[in-house]
């Protein structure tokens, strides 16, 4: 049982270690905004539109995404006296698109964020009732991940607990790693 049970710790150490590592560069960019470059590069663009194929912000969303090829959620829609404005954004990437109805052209800016930047959006994007089917991949992932830690942190328990001799050094190991875990989230709080 032991074997089984080490096995099945380490092979949950080794799947969730770039989930692990990504959640602790995001949460270091969270903390310390201006050690990274968060700077987005921005790109604008002039894209023709067929005006009979958007009547509506959705559909003119849709229209984007088959003929340029942008891919995302439909977010922040404006629609108010002949002006048609809204993003279709994704992690790391949003298009802000402008459009006068009738017009046969439309203004999108572009922005692309870094991959650090871009980190944050993963570590903040969960649940799975998005539009866009990555972002609800992406959830599911963040939920197994959640679990899958639960599970790591009981599985070793479970084997420090087995191990006789290695109890004092792992009460003393487990006391300090709980002291740290608190002292970090109050200075966090508090910073």
């Amino acid at each position: 049982m032991y074997q089984l049970w080490r096995d099945v710790h380490l092979l949950l150490g080794l799947f969730f270690l770039s989930f692990i590592l990504m959640f602790g560069v995001s949460s270091l960019n969270f903390s310390h905004h201006s050690w990274f470059d968060t700077e987005p590069a921005t790109d604008e663009a002039v894209v023709p539109v067929d005006p009979a194929r958007a009547g509506t912000p959705r559909e003119l969303a849709r229209l984007l995404m088959e003929t340029e090829g942008y891919r995302g959620e439909l977010g922040e829609v404006r629609d108010a006296e002949g002006q048609i404005g809204f993003n279709i954004g994704r992690m790391g990437t949003v298009h802000d698109v402008a459009y006068t109805r009738g017009e046969t052209q439309a203004h999108v800016k572009t922005r692309v964020w870094p991959f650090s930047a871009m980190l944050t959006w993963m570590h903040a994007t969960f649940l799975v009732q998005h539009e866009y089917p990555l972002h609800n991949v992406w959830g599911w992932l963040m939920l197994l991940t959640s679990l899958g830690l639960l599970a790591l942190g009981g599985t070793g328990l479970y084997l420090w607990f087995k191990l006789k001799k290695e109890r004092r050094i792992g009460v003393v190991l487990l006391s300090a790693n709980v002291v740290a875990g608190v002292a970090l989230i109050v200075l966090l709080w508090i910073g």
